[in-house]
């Protein structure tokens, strides 16, 4: 009589149950990282608007804003000449954040001069940029992004 090759049904369930319970453990972990690796790709793309913001106003020698879209980075952003974000004064536009919160969320446009520094408003700007609903304490979550009067920016992160 000659033995059939393969695995028993009791084999194939015992990997299915380790395959499941390595896939309990590792899930968490996995989307803690998503969610990080979401806030950095969005305070990167708001610092890169500002690094744009700052070169195109020593190049062009002149003023040019980043204004928030509805006074709330987390809704979008442009980066224009002039007084509005409207017309052949956009220089880019950037979309709505997704799930994340920017506060605080009543910034009013932030102009750079032609030597590059901040004019308006007045101090160092400081944006906090962490995902909804993100539970207080939670380690590497936030980002706070620093425009100073130079303006460079800098951004440090920490918990919620």
């Amino acid at each position: 009589m000659k033995r059939a090759n393969g695995f028993t049904l009791v084999e194939l369930m015992v990997t299915l149950a380790v395959a499941a319970i390595l896939a309990t453990v590792a899930v968490p972990g996995f989307t803690q990282m998503i969610q990080s690796n979401r806030v950095t790709t969005q305070t990167n793309e708001l610092v890169s608007a500002f690094a744009l913001a700052r070169s195109e106003a020593i190049k062009r020698g002149g003023q040019v804003s980043v204004t928030a879209t509805g006074n709330n980075f987390a809704t979008g952003w442009c980066v224009h000449l002039g007084a509005n974000c409207t017309g052949t004064d956009i220089l880019r536009q950037f979309p709505a954040m997704k799930n994340m919160t920017v506060t605080p969320n009543n910034q009013a446009a932030i102009r750079f001069d032609g030597r590059g520094a901040k004019t308006e408003p007045a101090g160092v700007i400081s944006l906090e940029i962490k995902p909804q609903g993100c539970p207080s304490g939670k380690a590497g979550m936030r980002r706070t992004l620093e425009i100073h009067n130079t303006g460079r920016s800098s951004v440090t992160s920490g918990p919620c």
